[in-house]
This record gives C-alpha cells, sequence and structure tokens, in this order.
C-alpha cells in the first residue's frame, strides 16, 4: 500500500542538499544526539521546552529521517503491519484505506497482510513482519491467541486491536449498542416478528452484536423474534468473508419460508444484508413493503443497493486515526497500560427500512 513519491521529498528542493539531523539541531538549539533521541522515542528525560523546539525545527525545515538509515541503525522501520481477513470484504477495504490515510499524517507507512482467517497464516505474517523489523501491528478480527501475542510483546511488538478483546490497546465500535439500535428502530416502526440473520458467531464483533440483538429484544418484550444462523456443519458452509451474501441468500430463503414471516430482519453485517435483499426480490417479496432489512457496518455499497441499506454506521475514518495514534505512542515509547476505546455507533436510516405489513 506505498508508492513512490513523484515530487521531491519534504525537506529537500531540487538542486539543494536536503535537510539534514545536523541543521535540526542547529535550529533547535541542541546536539544531534538529542535530536537522535527524540526521533527514536527517548523523549522520557528531555525537557518539555526541548521537546518541543525539536519538534518546531522539524516542522519548520521540513526535515524527513533517511528511512533506511534508521532501520538500519534502529532495526525498526517506519512501516506498520494491518493484518485484515481479507480486502475482498468492502468493509476491511475500507478499514484499510482509512489506516493508511491516517498512518500517512503520522509518518508510517502501511503493509496490508490478508489473513484470510487462518490462525496460522495469520501467525506466519505477524512473525514474518517482525523478522523485517516492522513493529508496530494492528490486527483486524484476529484468530491469533493472546499466548503468541504476548510472544510477539516480549520481542517489542506493539499491537493495537480492532474489534477484538486483548491485553493491547484496542479500538472497537459498542457492537452490543450497534445491533440494539438496530432493534429499536424497527420496533419504533412498529415490528414485532424480527429476526437476526447470522453466520458463527465465533469472532469477538459477531457475538457482541448477537448478545446486543438479544438484550434489546428482551427489554422490548419481543417474544416472537427469530434468530437465524446458517448450519455450519455442512462442508459447504464456511461462509468467509467472501461468501457473505450467499449467507445472506439462504437465511433470505429460510425467512420467506417461515410461518408465520418475520416483518424484519437485522443482518449481522452489510454483506450479508446485500445477500438478503437480492433473494429476497427472487423470491418475490418487496422491501421494505413485506419484510425490512436492516445491515451493520454502513458500507459503501449500501446506497447503491436497491432499495438502499438502512444500516449503523461505524466512525472508520476515527476509528483508524484513534488506533494509529495509540500505535505512534508505543512506538515512541510509551509503556503505559492498554487501554479499549469504544465508539457509539450511529443509525443511517435509508429505503430498506419501514412500517410492518398490514396483516
Amino acid at each position: 500500500m506505498t508508492s513512490a513519491p513523484t515530487q521531491p521529498a519534504s525537506g529537500q528542493t531540487p538542486g539543494l542538499s536536503p535537510v539534514n539531523i545536523q541543521d535540526v539541531a542547529r535550529a533547535a538549539g541542541v546536539s544531534p544526539a538529542s535530536i537522535s533521541n527524540y526521533l527514536n522515542g527517548r523523549q522520557d528525560r528531555m525537557r518539555a521546552d526541548t521537546r518541543a523546539r525539536i519538534q518546531q525545527a522539524i516542522e519548520t525545515l521540513g526535515y524527513k529521517p533517511n528511512a533506511a538509515a534508521r532501520q538500519l541503525k534502529t532495526g525498526h522501520s517506519p512501516m506498520v503491519g494491518l493484518l485484515v481477513p481479507t480486502v475482498a470484504n468492502p468493509f476491511f477495504g475500507e478499514l484499510a484505506v482509512a489506516v493508511e490515510r491516517a498512518a500517512q499524517e503520522a509518518d508510517l507507512h502501511v503493509i496490508l497482510c490478508n489473513t484470510l482467517r487462518d490462525p496460522a497464516r495469520e501467525h506466519q505474517f505477524a512473525e514474518e513482519l517482525a523478522a523485517y523489523g516492522v513493529r508496530g501491528l494492528i490486527t483486524a478480527s484476529t484468530l491469533v491467541d493472546n499466548e503468541t501475542m504476548a510472544g510477539l510483546a516480549q520481542r517489542g511488538i506493539v499491537r493495537v486491536s480492532f474489534d477484538a478483546l486483548s491485553d493491547s490497546d484496542s479500538v472497537t465500535l459498542d457492537n452490543p449498542a450497534a445491533a440494539a439500535m438496530a432493534v429499536a428502530h424497527l420496533a419504533g416502526l412498529g415490528h414485532r416478528r424480527i429476526a437476526y440473520a447470522t453466520g458463527p458467531t465465533g469472532t469477538f464483533n459477531r457475538a457482541a452484536r448477537f448478545d446486543g440483538f438479544k438484550a434489546e429484544a428482551e427489554r422490548l418484550a419481543l417474544t416472537e423474534t427469530t434468530v437465524l444462523v446458517e448450519d455450519t456443519s455442512r462442508s459447504d458452509s464456511v461462509f468467509g468473508d467472501t461468501d457473505l451474501p450467499e449467507l445472506g441468500r439462504r437465511l433470505a430463503r429460510r425467512i420467506a419460508a417461515a410461518t408465520p414471516r418475520p416483518t424484519a430482519v437485522l443482518a449481522v453485517n452489510d454483506m450479508t444484508a446485500l445477500g438478503i435483499l437480492a433473494e429476497l426480490r427472487v423470491l418475490g417479496l418487496r422491501v421494505p413493503e413485506d419484510v425490512s432489512v436492516v445491515g451493520i457496518d454502513d458500507i459503501g455499497l449500501a446506497t447503491l443497493l436497491h432499495p438502499a441499506l438502512t444500516t449503523i454506521r461505524q466512525p472508520l475514518a476515527r476509528m483508524a486515526e484513534t488506533a494509529i495514534g495509540r500505535l505512534a505512542l508505543r512506538l515512541a515509547g510509551d509503556t503505559g497500560p492498554g487501554t479499549r476505546t469504544v465508539f457509539p455507533p450511529e443509525l443511517v436510516v435509508r429505503a430498506s427500512s419501514g412500517p410492518p405489513p398490514i396483516p
């Protein structure tokens, strides 16, 4: 996800020598060693005004450290690894773009790895990135156990988890609240028979959304709710990220055949909702006149579906900025306890949800 610059780098004017560490030291009134300490995260014994002068000099001169030289000297590279299940799922593609944009603002580069939800593959990527000198990881929907990650931490690898529970820093949507918000929206429209459509609930966010659905249905006394989980014991029921629309299609057929039929369905994510919308149309059911459909994530495709999908939005840009910010602090030497930042969901009402059909 990195590319070579086509313009002169900041701090370098065509025909002139680039700004170096000695120039920054003179401008800040400190030694070159102090600049090196600042750049390499050894700032704990510096006075606040010294740090401020160095930062001001760096910004004024447009100084950019020599990445290759820095890696040779420290064994670290200004790169972070981003481990996602697969960018074939538009949600993770959008997450990757948001992380890369945030990383650019922090002068970091991103190495993208598609784990395909394979713990062995995920572990191998983490080990290879560490061998290349990468010291920061962002993991999304990770399946690697905490013991493995603890071993990486002992080798100086810092990590921020996206949408997962861990001992390190984590950034996540309030998943129970997201599902509850969707149920409350449908109940507010008058729905009482609401189905929940999901694949295996083995990941943190899927389990949390399921819990949120059940809790809100119980709170609102929705006694006719239905939980639809496709049978994963079948050999053709893998339902990885690229198969989620097919999961939605299968669940839509069960919804259509149910007696009495649910008047609304909440899908575990937008990709599953996409399949539900498509199959309900094939089966001759109208959305939302016969069945309302709501998703979670608000991927870009949500506005292009017919009808446009009502969904719960994740603030990806802010979440990515927070993840990169925490990672940058850890790479700079912050050894404080892990933090968990939870972002509130946002309901985005579009055309796929409406009042239940009149009996």
